[in-house]
């Protein structure tokens, strides 16, 4: 957190468009107190507009208060200025941001879509993997091991047992066969890696899909994986999930893992629900990341409405890269299910790269990212250490510890009603 963030409290931090607010500057403790004998003045700076000078302000049992109306969606900041013989030197300053009405609606949810368990590939017990998620300030993931639904279900069934916000959705990374393509099935509500084992049927749809396919430029090996994959979107979909089509500039061996034609043909019909932009690819593979997000730019300037997640396709959480270098925010009013996949398919989510010691990189819808990096800094680290506490005592329950329990339930609420206070 900021320094700011340790010695203040500030609220409301998300202000409305033509709404008048009045925003409540506490200092914490008696060290940072205001004092008597000083004369105190605040400052409003509009980040867009440039417009900037003093705005009234009162001091209420040694809290200041400012009201105002913001005019228009941009981040404002507060600059609290401290006048003591003669000279006016700045103290500190605060950030707020206005929003229109419809994205004061929603809240900035993180979650992952992609990750791995000892159930598959990965090093560590389900439950573990989780309780880890929450301790790093996830709202919500779905755990998706290679071929495996069956694992994101131990999960779901573990996590009956604690009262917590903390959602935990279905999930699998589906493989079907001879085909080199990955998609996540995210929320689904049946396994669709089951359902491409029972062959017979599955190989007689996949081939009345091939037979009807009008993309002429695909060789009969990109046709088959194509029809597949339309296969596996369609059942996903069916199930109520996100189809999430995976990280199509990973290197296997010395190729990329989709070929040219076959991303030309997915992007073309868009048949997915979401593209994996940022994916889990560790520093050395940093090309793959890049050339996702320029195929997606350039995919969007020819007018295709493509919604994208980040995930970190992560192995382990402890000691381990990627877990918690990309994730997704989602602009959602709940990280229930339905608002989530609402808001992902209305574009409302951004894939974040936020490697540590390296500054973040935001991507997705210009409006979003801009008011992302402003939750980045302002929001989600409160929002992080209310949700720390409850995954260690998740930890210490998964551990073997059943008493942390009630204290887990006394958590619950801690992210909603910090939210409340911060939005106006």
């Amino acid at each position: 957190m900021k320094l700011q963030d340790y010695n203040y409290d500030v609220y409301p931090k998300v202000l409305k468009v033509g709404q008048q607010a009045t925003v409540t500057v506490r200092p914490k403790y008696d060290h940072i107190s205001l004092k008597d004998d000083h004369k105190y003045s605040m400052i409003l700076s509009e980040r867009d507009t440039y417009v900037k000078g003093d705005i009234d302000m009162a001091i209420d049992n040694g809290a200041i208060k400012v009201t105002f109306t913001p005019t228009m969606e941009q981040e404002y900041t507060l600059v609290l200025t401290d006048s003591v013989e003669g000279g006016r030197t700045v103290k500190t300053e605060f950030c707020l941001y206005a929003v229109e009405a419809d994205l004061f609606a929603y809240r900035p949810w993180k979650g992952d879509f992609h990750i791995h368990s000892c159930r598959s590939d990965g090093r560590e017990s389900p439950v573990y993997v989780a309780s880890n998620y929450r301790r790093h300030g996830f709202d919500f993931f779905a755990l998706t091991d290679h071929h495996r639904y069956g694992p994101s279900q131990e999960v779901i069934e573990a996590f009956k047992k604690l009262e917590t916000n903390f959602k935990v959705y279905p999930g699998e990374e589906v493989h079907p066969p001879r085909n080199c393509v990955h998609q996540v099935n995210f929320g689904g509500a049946f396994s669709v890696n089951d359902l491409h084992r029972q062959t017979e049927q599955y190989e007689k749809e996949v081939a009345e899909i091939q037979k009807n396919l009008d993309i002429p430029y695909l060789d009969e090996h990109d046709r088959y994986c194509y029809a597949s994959s339309k296969w596996c979107f369609q059942k996903i979909q069916e199930g109520g999930g996100i189809a999430i089509f995976s990280h199509p500039y990973w290197i296997t061996g010395d190729h990329y893992n989709v070929s040219e034609a076959l991303q030309r043909a997915f992007f073309e019909k868009c048949e997915f629900d979401a593209f994996e932009l940022i994916g889990g690819f560790w520093v050395t593979q940093a090309e793959a990341n890049s050339l996702q997000v320029s195929r997606w730019s350039e995919e969007r300037a020819k007018g295709r409405k493509i919604p994208v997640v980040g995930v970190s396709d992560s192995h382990g959480t402890q000691d381990t890269g990627l877990f918690d270098w990309y994730y997704s925010l989602v602009f959602a009013p709940t990280c229930e299910f339905p608002d989530l996949r609402a808001a992902i398919k209305d574009e409302r989510s951004v894939a974040v790269h936020w490697i540590e010691k390296e500054v973040p990189q935001l991507h997705g819808p210009f409006r979003y990212v801009k008011f992302a990096y402003f939750c980045l800094r302002e929001i989600l680290p409160l929002h992080h250490e209310e949700c720390a506490e409850e995954g260690r005592l998740m930890l210490k329950y998964f551990g073997g510890d059943e008493s942390a329990a009630k204290m887990i339930a006394l958590c619950k609420n801690r992210v909603a009603d910090l939210y409340k206070k911060l939005w106006a």
